[in-house]
């Protein structure tokens, strides 16, 4: 039976998370902080509790898809 890596199983974690923070949100879409930031703000995908700032993912995904080039 194969092994995760800890980098594998914390990819994992993350993608099935609801809430992301913005850099793990960078990351797991692989673009810029900023871009993410000005996407998600664009999708109305932001929280924002007390300092702490939470991208809704299911939002931002429904989003991006808006983006999607069928050929």
């Amino acid at each position: 039976m194969p092994q995760l890596s800890i980098d594998k199983y914390k990819d994992m974690k993350v993608i099935n998370k609801k809430f992301l923070s913005q850099k793990e949100g960078a990351e797991l879409y692989s673009m810029g902080i900023e871009t993410f930031r000005t996407l998600a703000n664009e999708a109305n995908a932001v929280y924002k509790i007390g300092k702490k700032v939470l991208i809704n993912a299911e939002v931002f995904e429904e989003y991006l898809e808006s983006f999607r080039v069928w050929r």
